[in-house]
């Protein structure tokens, strides 16, 4: 099982690879760009809510920062797809809805998504379609959390080492050669044999 498993990771590493090209068809994000495909995310999770958002609600549904989303926000209203307004509940918080010309772009944007996956996937039955879907999302359900978790588990794992390499470091008399001929206030960078790097910024007494 050992080889079919390598060569089944391999296959959906090319179809990830695949779906980020631009020709052929990589998939709706691919042909549109990555900027742009986020604006149209942006429109067809508004359309598809059919209310006004925050934008912190659109930076969760998207999963990226809200900064991220407020710029986002920003680009289409200057093309006037969206507008934003006041709460009239709480005028702290600002609304975003979507302009009649926004939701013809992002009803256009949905046409074409749905035009492209029916052409990709045509290769398979509806009945394969279906079980390649129950597949993935059971791989997915299976290894989100366990691999979240590990990713948590060694990045602090991974901290933890690099302070303690930096107490040990410290510790030895070319490390502190090292510090002495620094000068004040200004930033180095330092190699070690492991490609290790650390910044120090060595300030004056």
């Amino acid at each position: 099982m050992a080889n079919i498993s390598k060569e089944l990771y391999d296959n959906l590493g090319k179809l990830l690879r695949f779906f980020r090209q631009p020709f052929p068809p990589g998939g709706p994000g691919g042909r549109r760009g990555a900027e742009n495909n986020a604006q149209t995310r942006v429109l067809q999770f508004l359309s598809a809510s059919g209310a006004a958002k925050t934008t912190g609600e659109i930076a969760e549904k998207l999963e990226i920062r809200q900064q991220s989303a407020s710029e986002l926000v920003s680009k289409l209203e200057k093309k006037a797809l969206v507008e934003k307004t006041k709460d009239a509940k709480d005028k702290r918080v600002t609304l975003v809805t979507m302009t009649e010309l926004g939701r013809e772009a992002a009803e256009k944007f949905t046409m074409q998504d749905n035009d492209f996956y029916g052409q990709f996937f045509d290769v398979l039955t509806d009945d394969e379609q279906v079980e390649l879907n129950r597949l993935v999302q059971k791989l997915f359900d299976g290894k989100f959390d366990q691999y979240t978790s590990n990713r948590k588990e060694g990045f602090v794992a991974a901290v933890k080492r690099r302070e303690q390499l930096k107490r040990d470091l410290r510790k030895k008399e070319t490390f502190k050669r090292i510090l002495e001929s620094i000068k004040i206030d200004k930033p180095h960078v330092v190699r070690f044999e492991n490609n290790v790097r650390f910044v120090y910024f060595i300030i004056g007494k």
